[in-house]
């Protein structure tokens, strides 16, 4: 398990940033409920992200990134809720969160009572990159090539990501919390905007810099953590950002100028290509005529030379007539 992932869990963890993924974000949550009727932060406990289950003597070991169950208000089991925390995107990723809700309703199986039913799973990815878009397969589907014929006989899954660093206004203006610190300040980042940040109280300082920390490499944020535990006081984005505009904007270029390298490359490579395959051309026709001019001198000193040979001159007056080799000229005198 990366550091990442630690980090990760660890804010995500907290029940009120866990359900606000859920309650706040777009999804396939019912859209008339309110925050409180939909998924209450009390509501939630800590289910085991480990899964062990045997099938056929074999036995299958997976981790889950945060894993909670949530109860009604009468104590009963209601749904398991998934979350799976990615930096970068990963081709395999619908397959996976396919293999661990198959391995959660099956462990269910193993363990449940006569007639009682399973509790229904549901998951999540959370995405931080912010240098470029998710780009992997969202659904199975997108792995696989279905013979038109059978597409209404394949059974499709699908899983939803979540782009922060993509959100809209509008998106962003319904968040409330360290998920909307989170989303912003990675919005910034993806557009280079490392100034003007709001007034936003930050609720789990040490958890949130640590994850802000190993997502960018910057060192900094692990100071400002020491820093925040040395002082213990509340802090929002605009006390803790402003101090890293300079370092931020610095790091926004470094990689804007690594970005603009690679683009120049690709760009002079392409250019360099057609400019040596125009150079190829003007070369190639000029070898062309060379030889051509070449070649026809050589054909019309054969001819001059048959003439010759035909008047029945010696072989020694051809060749220095023509200019051809002694040992040519007896080539076509047998020819």
């Amino acid at each position: 398990m990366g550091v990442k992932d630690v980090r990760e869990k660890h804010l995500f963890s907290k029940n009120d940033v866990f359900s606000s993924v859920w309650n706040e974000l777009d999804g396939d949550g019912p859209p008339e409920a309110t925050c409180e009727s939909w998924l209450a932060p009390d509501d939630l406990s800590e289910a085991s992200p480990e899964l062990n289950v045997v099938v056929d003597d074999i036995v299958l070991h997976r981790y889950r990134d945060v894993f909670k169950l949530c109860k009604d208000e009468y104590g009963l089991s209601v749904a398991l809720f998934g979350l799976e925390n990615q930096t970068n995107a990963e081709m395999d990723m619908a397959v996976r969160i396919m293999i661990y809700d198959a391995l959660g309703y099956y462990a269910q199986l193993q363990d449940r009572k006569q007639g009682k039913k399973v509790v229904p799973i549901f998951t999540r990815v959370l995405y931080f990159g912010y240098n470029r878009k998710w780009g992997a397969p969202r659904k199975l589907s997108e792995l696989c090539v279905v013979p038109p014929k059978l597409a209404s006989r394949f059974h499709d899954y699908h899983i939803e990501v979540i782009e922060l660093a993509w959100l809209t206004d509008e998106q962003i203006a319904r968040l409330t919390g360290d998920l909307k610190v989170l989303a912003v300040f990675l919005r910034k980042m993806r557009l280079n905007q490392l100034d003007d940040w709001p007034d936003i109280e930050i609720t789990y300082v040490p958890e949130v810099l640590d994850l802000l920390k190993e997502i960018t490499g910057h060192k900094r944020f692990e100071q400002e953590k020491c820093n925040f535990t040395n002082l213990q006081r509340r802090i929002n984005m605009c006390e803790l950002f402003k101090k890293h505009d300079s370092a931020l904007i610095e790091k926004g270029k470094t990689i804007g100028l690594e970005k603009g390298r690679e683009e120049g490359k690709r760009e002079g490579r392409e250019e360099g290509k057609r400019e040596g395959r125009e150079e190829g051309k003007r070369e190639g026709r000029e070898e062309g005529k060379r030889e051509g001019k070449k070649e026809g001198k050589a054909e019309m000193a054969s001819a001059i030379a048959r003439n010759l040979i035909a008047m029945r001159m010696s072989k020694e007056a051809v060749a220095k007539a023509t200019g051809l080799s002694i040992d040519e000229v007896q080539a076509l005198m047998a020819s």
